[in-house]
């Protein structure tokens, strides 16, 4: 899977030219826009991951910038809401420890900052394993509600293929900042980084879109995005939908359906979940 994720940016004669391309569009990130532009990018990787496309990365040509840049903006807003969330659970304990420290000696100080440090530990924990999922319930409702579909988190959240796909895009990411420290070393080298980090990026969001359709499939006994058949797709999946989610309607990116030579029967990878064990069955 890993191999896969990081080669996945590679296909195609006109690779180098797109990897170039997400390269400039990282390194103008300091403009802001652009980062959302690049966030639109990753999302659309992920939305083709999770319909089966893996033969194929988006080319940026046959994307609508404008459209995709809103995506990464609305995809923002989900990040910020869980960042959110989180700082306020972890920040009351932390004021009443720090408040308490203070008002007793500096031996308690000091554990309640300790403390604080341990509840900034699990918050980084519980964001590594959330915005996976909530991502993938974005894209599979194409709505920022879905992305707090309380259902879809617990249950694809709690799922092992998840938590196998988070440990190795937590890897991949370690192979990527490893890589960018060596070519830092040169100035050449460094005007390559932000092309390898959006390759880097890519795989991540590669890692996650097999995580989470294999996870929902087992879950909900139905893959969360449909592949596209002539042109077309018939939409998500409505099961585990939150409440006054509109279903996606369709996608004008169309692209040749079907995972990857790493195949099994009924269409979803093996390769990654070999050790996995015969995973969960769907949900009862």
């Amino acid at each position: 899977m890993i191999e896969d994720a990081l080669r996945y940016q590679t296909q195609g004669d006109d690779w180098v030219k797109r990897v170039a391309l997400g390269g400039v569009v990282l390194f103008f990130g300091f403009f802001i826009v652009p980062l959302f532009t690049f966030q639109g990018y990753m999302l659309e990787v992920m939305r083709r991951v999770l319909r089966g496309e893996t033969d194929r990365p988006p080319a940026w040509d046959e994307l609508g910038l404008v459209d995709i840049t809103v995506d990464g903006v609305r995809h923002t807003v989900v990040v910020l809401g869980y960042g959110l969330l989180l700082t306020l659970v972890l920040a009351i304990p932390g004021a009443m420890i720090i408040g308490g420290g203070l008002a007793g000696s500096e031996g308690l100080l000091l554990s309640g900052v300790l403390v604080i440090a341990l509840l900034y530990f699990v918050g980084v924990i519980a964001m590594t394993v959330i915005l996976p999922v909530a991502t993938g319930s974005f894209l599979r409702a194409d709505s920022i509600a879905a992305g707090f579909d309380r259902d879809v988190l617990t249950s694809v959240g709690t799922n092992r293929t998840m938590l196998m796909a988070v440990v190795m895009a937590f890897a991949v990411n370690i192979i990527v900042s490893i890589g960018s420290s060596i070519l830092g070393i040169t100035i050449i080298g460094y005007l390559a980084v932000p092309s390898l980090a959006f390759v880097g990026q890519s795989a991540i969001m590669y890692v996650w879109g097999r995580g989470f359709a294999d996870a929902y499939e087992e879950e909900y006994g139905e893959p969360p995005l449909a592949t596209v058949t002539d042109g077309t797709h018939t939409g998500p999946a409505t099961t585990g939908t939150a409440s006054g989610v509109d279903d996606q309607t369709g996608d004008s990116d169309a692209g040749d359906a079907g995972w990857s030579d790493d195949t099994d029967g009924d269409g979803f990878g093996t390769s990654a979940w070999d050790d996995a064990g015969d995973g969960d069955s769907g949900r009862r």
